[in-house]
């Protein structure tokens, strides 16, 4: 069984300035960065976060910095320990669980409704043309690329859709999804010919209007709860992994609370 070994890099090295998107919200940037780092796992659980540490490094003060942490506290991303600090949060499989059934439901009530409503040409190309980069980044085997396209592909589906609103609140719902989207990358756990092949079948099943075929596909595509309790069931370092790395947020958390005793 393979063992996974988290490399924990200084978070000079996790969080740069230059990494900040063109957000107009500084809040917003810096809300944006820390949750991505959180996601593809560059700030691991129980890694702190230090408001002032990360203002320094980020060049901006500590209030749209204690912000950010805020908004990721309510995704359960973070968690601020009383008279202690912030900390990112243990991965939690119920959690992830019901992220799975929450995306479920919303994209593909989405694709329904954009196959019902049609979609124009210049839609449909935009969407072709994200396929077609995400299948030129599976061929360079840039993961980091791969992954960002995707998450530009499902997004497009609800803009086109008009339910930019809906994808908001998806995006929210599916952090631990996507923490583990990215621990089964790590284990090498990765299906991106078939997300390449499902997602042209999407779109195909979008521009012929057939809303039963494009729902299908799509719940095909993403799987349920029941579907990813078979991978994990496959891969059962998942779970040892997800265990071990609670058992270290837990003796991290006990070592902390007696140099406060202490």
């Amino acid at each position: 069984m393979k063992k996974l070994e988290f490399e924990i890099k200084p978070l000079g090295e996790v969080l740069r300035k230059d990494d900040l998107c063109d957000e107009a919200s500084l809040v917003a940037r810096i809300y944006k960065l820390l949750r991505a780092r959180i996601i593809d796992l560059s700030l691991p659980p129980e890694m702190p976060l230090v408001e002032k540490d990360v203002a320094v490094l980020l060049d901006a003060s500590k209030t749209p910095v204690r912000e950010a942490i805020i908004r990721l506290t309510r995704e359960g991303l973070v968690e601020v320990v009383p008279k202690s600090g912030s900390y990112v949060t243990p991965i939690n499989i119920d959690r992830y669980l019901q992220d799975c059934f929450v995306r479920q439901q919303l994209e593909s009530g989405c694709v329904k409704r954009l196959a019902l409503m049609g979609v124009d040409p210049a839609g449909a190309e935009e969407l072709r043309a994200i396929v077609d980069e995400q299948e030129s980044a599976m061929h360079e085997e840039s993961y980091a690329n791969f992954f960002a396209l995707d998450e530009k592909f499902h997004r497009k589906l609800f803009e086109l859709a008009g339910l930019n609103s809906a994808w908001d609140t998806l995006n929210a719902a599916k952090a631990e999804l996507d923490r583990v989207r990215h621990l089964k990358r790590l284990f090498g756990v990765k299906r991106s010919e078939a997300v390449v092949s499902e997602h042209r079948k999407i779109v195909d099943a979008i521009v012929a209007q057939n809303p039963d075929v494009a729902g299908k596909t799509l719940q095909s595509h993403i799987g349920g709860i029941d579907d990813e309790i078979s991978v994990i069931s496959k891969h059962p370092q998942l779970i040892k992994t997800i265990e071990d790395l609670n058992e270290l947020v837990a003796l991290s958390r006990k070592t902390r609370n007696k140099r406060k005793i202490d």
